[in-house]
């Protein structure tokens, strides 16, 4: 799976250059016509090339809106937690407990999945919208949560649909086809000799590597750890809170924190998320505590939001020990 999803660059990239290259030196001239082996060649670099260019371009563009609208929905749910402190005490737990369930939720799920932590956001701007001032000073507040919860909705749709537009079969098929044709044609041409075959090798571990970093951006992962966990893990501390990084992605490598961090485990199968485990980890070691099991509280899983008593979580459910 790790493979699959992009998370493996080198060691594929390398297998399939090396074997391209030890098929390029034991095809010797045992091969048809070369000039028709060049011609067949040319087409497919021609369409591969064309095809391969035009689908990075859009890719990066789609990575790029949806970078940009995650960081204004989080700008938008760090001013929600700084404007509360206009509002009474419960209110300001209340809120700012159910903005950390919220970026929870989104980090729990795939950012092509985004829609799945729809159920939060409608549980924070509920609550927002409840709101019920009692002074000027509120109500000018109150006017400009409104107004920050109309634009979040915006943000949304914009990422919701963004993400949506995800590389279809037909294309992946198209340009895996084109890719094998392209390996093929690289492994008869060199005609057995020592630096053709290397050349080969190198061309081929060039393309696959080409490949896998189309397979990033369609996942919306590349250059995640600066445009995407960096600034959260900064907005979870800026909130007051441990930041919030699945164990998967440390362990991958995609994003290695530091200090005090909510590390979560995934004990059943994407997406579901109900028995979700969270240790608190000190990730350079300083704290007296190291790591503690912490079963999940149940208002913060999907599972109960049909019921409407679990609407919203109980004031100060983040107030426990492993704050």
């Amino acid at each position: 799976m790790s493979l699959v999803r992009g998370e493996i660059v080198v060691v594929p990239a390398v297998l399939v250059g090396v074997v391209v290259a030890l098929a390029a030196f034991l095809v010797g001239p045992k091969r048809g016509d070369v000039r028709v082996d060049v011609a067949l060649a040319s087409m497919a670099a021609f369409l591969f090339g064309v095809l391969l260019a035009f689908t990075i371009v859009r890719t990066r563009e789609r990575l790029a809106l949806v970078q940009d609208l995650v960081a204004k929905g989080n700008a938008s749910l760090f001013s929600i937690h700084q404007m509360m402190a206009a509002f009474g005490p419960d209110d300001r737990r209340r809120l700012r407990d159910l903005i950390d369930r919220h970026l929870t939720d989104q980090i729990d799920y795939r950012l092509v999945d985004y829609h799945l932590a729809t159920t939060s956001y409608l549980q924070l701007t509920d609550a927002v919208y409840a709101l019920e001032p009692t002074n000027s000073r509120e109500e000018a507040v109150y006017k400009e949560l409104v107004a920050l919860c109309i634009d979040m909705g915006g943000y949304r749709a914009l990422i919701e649909a963004a993400t949506g537009q995800d590389m279809s079969p037909l294309e992946w098929c198209g340009l895996i086809l084109l890719l094998l044709v392209l390996l093929g044609l690289i492994a008869v041409l060199p005609g057995g000799t020592v630096l053709g075959a290397l050349v080969a090798g190198v061309l081929s571990a060039t393309l696959v590597t080409l490949m896998i970093l189309l397979r990033k951006l369609d996942l919306l992962r590349w250059h995640e750890q600066v445009t995407i966990w960096e600034p959260t893990t900064r907005l979870f501390r800026n909130m007051g809170q441990h930041p919030y990084v699945p164990r998967e992605v440390i362990d991958n490598g995609r994003y290695r924190p530091t200090g005090p961090v909510r590390v979560v485990d995934y004990p059943d199968l994407y997406p579901i998320r109900a028995t979700k485990i969270i240790t608190v980890v000190d990730l350079d070691g300083a704290g007296p505590d190291g790591r503690r099991a912490l079963p999940v509280p149940a208002t913060r899983t999907a599972a109960h939001t049909a019921d409407p008593a679990w609407r919203c979580p109980p004031p100060g459910w983040l107030d426990g020990p492993w704050r």
